[in-house]
């Protein structure tokens, strides 16, 4: 484009030098073509301008240290394709706050184009991608015309598994006795006298048949005390990944239990009791700022309640 710009210059002047120096008819138009030429140009590609698009299409979200991508399109929408497009993209990672690298497309004489940039995902966080700039060209590729520019698209790098060391025993520690089931099947059983009422499917006949009496098996299920993970708010990016990689592995293996935990958070608490509640919350931490600084407020805990508290360097039990 500067090449064109520095020709169409050079062009000019020597039309004017040549109409101030001879003043013949051939010589005003020419100048006149010249300087005309650029608005024409633009007029043209004004209805391709008007319909352009260039949109960002979000990667999927992955862990730390994985492969994933953005994707960048470009459409007009219109029977002929403009000159060229420019676009610039940045990027911005919403938790450390740091800028990533620019992104810079260039493309001549596409109607449509697709292409797809690697996501940087050595940080975790929510990297946020946003088009800056974005541009057709006139047809003498002399003038950048801005077209639309849909929004941004957010890519979030999940915190990976790093399992605590020495790792709490929060199943044990948080048991404390059995009740009857309702419904459905257990591991844990309790024998006992058959009661009117009570369904044959549970009778445990080689027993009945031994003491001549209705023996039931009957479900237990285990009462627990609420468990609460509570959350460290260090200072330094490592230590605050640190802490969220041994929430990610505990909140796993509770879950895979089918057991309910609350979250303590920056003054915040979250019952988590799926998967997708907790990639809901992991996500909406890795939105915002990461903290640097300590909050001054306490995390307070009942006596039923089993707390562990997740730091850095070491990690204990309340």
């Amino acid at each position: 484009m500067t090449a064109r710009r520095i020709i169409y210059i050079a062009l000019l002047i020597g039309a004017a030098l040549l109409h101030f120096a001879y003043g013949q008819y051939a010589t005003h138009f020419i100048l006149l073509f010249l300087l005309l030429a650029p608005v024409f140009s633009v007029l043209i590609t004004l209805p391709a301008a008007i319909r352009a698009r260039v949109t960002l299409t979000r990667g999927a979200d992955v862990l730390r240290g994985r492969e994933t991508g953005v994707g960048l399109s470009f459409d007009t929408f219109g029977l002929l394709p403009p000159e060229g497009w420019s676009a610039v993209v940045s990027s911005k990672n919403l938790f450390t706050g740091s800028e990533g690298p620019k992104h810079k497309v260039r493309l001549m004489g596409q109607k449509r184009y697709e292409t797809e940039f690697p996501v940087d995902s050595s940080e975790i966080g929510s990297i946020r991608y946003t088009i800056k700039r974005a541009y057709i060209y006139d047809y003498l590729g002399l003038v950048p015309i801005p077209v639309r520019k849909d929004g941004y698209a957010d890519v979030t790098v999940l915190p990976d598994k790093e399992q605590p060391v020495p790792e709490p025993d929060l199943l044990e520690a948080s048991a404390m006795a059995l009740k009857p089931k309702p419904q459905g099947f257990a591991e844990e059983h309790e024998l006992r006298p058959y009661h009117d009422g009570d369904p044959l499917n549970l009778v445990h006949w080689k027993l009945t048949a031994k003491y001549d009496s209705l023996i039931l098996r009957e479900p237990q299920e285990g009462v627990r005390r609420p468990i609460v993970l509570v959350l460290d708010i260090p200072i330094l990016y490592e230590d605050h990944r640190s802490v969220l990689e041994q929430f990610s592995y505990l909140s796993d293996m509770l879950l895979a239990q089918q057991i309910s935990y609350t979250v303590d958070y920056d003054d915040e608490q979250v019952i988590i009791g799926s998967e997708n509640e907790y990639e809901e919350f992991i996500k909406r931490v890795l939105s915002r700022p990461m903290k640097t600084e300590r909050s001054g407020a306490m995390f307070k805990t009942t006596r039923d309640e089993l707390a562990y508290r997740i730091s850095p360097g070491g990690r204990r039990r309340k």
